[in-house]
């Protein structure tokens, strides 16, 4: 049968006892205090239900095992059950199944207009479809976090927190769920981000290359004309010079032409010389 959810003076006397208790803890030795604090609040809320199931169930004297007749087959021992962390993974795995995938699409915003890796966490649930629970994570880390049992062991926070939960008539599975669908939209909206990134720099790999493509066919494109005007220059300057070495040949012929009618005047025509720009 389902235990009923306490009152809220229950639940207060409670939590005076706990935080009774939880002094009393601290002025222990700290090689006892985890045992002595689980011990306490053990006893808290399993004393009485034991006692009571005593006075109301007693227990038959216990009967002596009989020996075994001869050729008599020994009843099998019956399975022992699995224990309680692989039991705990189970219930856990089981809770996660349950919980949908979310699925973010990708903005049509570029890089630059928004950052989504400063997005608040919970605009992340909203969008993943993740409605405020009423067993909320948040819940649970401000009990594990209450004065009464903050400075607790863990394993004394922990029973804590199970008493209260107890009282509230609610289950720590509720908790687990709502953690495990708010890590699940996480993980989606990174999977998003993941698929963005390789996305964007596949495109931009792919831009990368055509530019350098552009680049070295331009810088050819250019080397090419480079050379060529190169090759203007080199062809002006040979066809100056092997026409000066002919010019020479040709005013020296000139010259001597005419110098034996000059009288000993000076020779008006000019050998080698380099005529100036107009």
């Amino acid at each position: 049968m389902t235990e009923r959810p306490k009152s809220p003076a229950e639940l207060e006397k409670m939590l005076k006892d706990m935080e009774s208790m939880s002094k009393g803890i601290q002025e222990t030795p700290k090689a006892r205090s985890e045992k002595g604090a689980l011990k306490s609040l053990l006893g808290f809320f399993v004393k009485i239900h034991d006692d009571e199931e005593e006075t109301s169930n007693p227990q038959p004297p216990p009967q002596t095992p009989q020996p075994a007749k001869p050729n008599q087959t020994l009843p099998t021992p019956p399975m022992s059950s699995p224990p309680m962390a692989e039991v705990a993974q189970r219930r856990v795995a089981d809770i996660a199944a349950n919980e949908p995938i979310p699925k973010f699409n990708q903005p049509k915003t570029s890089v630059q207009e928004e950052d989504l890796s400063t997005k608040p966490f919970e605009e992340i649930y909203k969008e993943a479809g993740v409605l405020k629970a009423k067993c909320s994570i948040d819940e649970l880390l401000g009990l594990m976090n209450s004065p009464t049992v903050a400075n607790q062991p863990l394993t004394v926070k922990v029973v804590a927190v199970n008493l209260a939960l107890t009282a509230k008539g609610v289950k720590i599975d509720d908790y687990i769920a709502d953690a495990i669908r708010k890590d699940c939209a996480l993980d989606a909206y990174q999977l998003m981000l993941n698929e963005r990134a390789a996305e964007i720099e596949t495109k931009a790999k792919t831009s990368i290359e055509n530019i350098q493509k552009e680049v070295e066919d331009y810088l050819k494109k250019k080397q090419q004309e480079m050379e060529k005007l190169r090759a203007q220059s080199s062809e002006a300057s040979r066809q100056s010079i092997e026409f000066a070495i002919n010019r020479q040949v040709e005013e020296q012929r000139l010259a001597d032409a005419i110098s034996p009618f000059l009288e000993g005047k000076p020779n008006p025509v000019s050998i080698g010389n380099t005529p100036e720009r107009s």
